[in-house]
């Protein structure tokens, strides 16, 4: 008998968070005529970097906007620059660790740090001012933050609504219809308010595949931000690759017909995980999991994922004890590698007696 000549079988990934399928390859990156400026980002930036703030403040119907190398560079300067020694700074318990870390940054000035429960601020505040820290959106519970409440809370005391906004942006945002992601502008106008009294950053790393993060707010902020800032004193603006992907991406015609596809695909594998006895997490949202009874469990099923040639995610949620199961959707995804998602889901799921 001949020895098969075939190699082993190809994987499909559902572990990447480039949402839109943007990979931006050197071929198709505008060119420039300086990586880097080689000087602070408060005294000099690349005029992209204007562009791409200004593009999504635009969007968005904000005030200004300000480009960061990374979500932590622009969560750190925020909590550095804007809340002062007696204010009081709330942060939800599940926010990301990022947040988490420049918070207690903050904390060290004489700002007063307290944690809320997930999602549930308190019902009054001191009179104090105050500012509340919160993710936009949740993977480990599949739901938004309540930015309307958080807004009027602490919006009575002079303070801001500050949104890491990094996981939906790009994909969730104003919505024509209900059944849509809505334009990609972010949380708090999938919820149809606007960004009053709101400092927003969103990372472009995700959903536009590039390491850039924009911060957007009413101008007197920004231009607080922008001035003193301490990584924009101490450390160089984004590079022109990042920003040139970044703007190629938010300027792209094609955006919505990729969260168009995004939403479809997102919808259909929901309801494949349901027809397994998989309930899918949440609201609709292009990372798709089911929580499953133990973190034993949820490596055996994605070891036996593994072994058919399909990558998923283990998650270990910071809002609520327990393990998901989860494969990330994105619009570049071929039906067939959905189809070879579920098939292997429906074989591994033979296994649930036995845990």
């Amino acid at each position: 008998m001949s020895r098969s000549l075939a190699g082993p079988p190809s994987r499909v990934d559902f572990t990447s968070a480039l949402f839109l399928g943007q990979r931006h390859p050197s071929a198709v990156v505008p060119p420039w005529t300086e990586l880097t400026t080689g000087v602070p980002a408060v005294l000099r930036e690349l005029p992209a970097a204007t562009e791409l703030a200004s593009a999504v403040a635009a969007q968005q119907h904000a005030g200004s906007g300000l480009v960061a190398r990374s979500a932590l560079h622009g969560m750190m300067d925020i909590l550095q620059v804007l809340p002062q020694p007696g204010d009081l700074l709330l942060v939800d318990a599940g926010a990301y660790p990022l947040t988490q870390w420049a918070c207690r940054a903050a904390a060290a000035r004489g700002v007063r740090v307290v944690t809320f429960p997930h999602f549930r601020p308190p019902a009054v505040v001191p009179q104090t001012r105050t500012w509340l820290v919160t993710d936009g959106w949740c993977q480990g519970c599949g739901r938004s933050a309540p930015l309307g409440a958080m807004q009027t809370l602490v919006g009575k005391t002079g303070g801001r609504v500050v949104v890491d906004d990094s996981l939906a942006f790009g994909v969730l945002g104003q919505r024509a219809a209900e059944a849509s992601f809505g334009d990609g502008s972010g949380a708090v106008r999938w919820q149809g308010l606007k960004h009053d009294g709101v400092v927003w950053l969103g990372s472009l790393a995700k959903a536009y595949g590039t390491p850039v993060t924009v911060i957007t707010g009413d101008r007197p902020t920004i231009t607080r931000l922008a001035r003193h800032g301490g990584n924009r004193l101490h450390s160089s603006p984004p590079s022109a690759a990042d920003l040139g992907a970044g703007l190629s991406a938010v300027r792209d015609s094609r955006m919505p017909r990729l969260r168009d596809r995004l939403w479809r695909l997102t919808r259909w594998l929901r309801q494949a995980f349901g027809n397994l006895g998989l309930p899918p997490l949440g609201l609709p949202f292009p990372i798709v999991g089911t929580r499953l009874d133990s973190l034993q469990l949820a490596r055996r099923w994605r070891s036996m994922l593994v072994a058919r040639g399909v990558q998923v995610l283990v998650q270990l949620p910071r809002c609520q004890p327990g393990a998901l199961l989860s494969a990330v959707v994105r619009a570049d995804h071929p039906q067939a590698d959905l189809d070879r998602l579920v098939r292997g889901l429906a074989a591994v799921t033979q296994d649930r007696r036995a845990a």
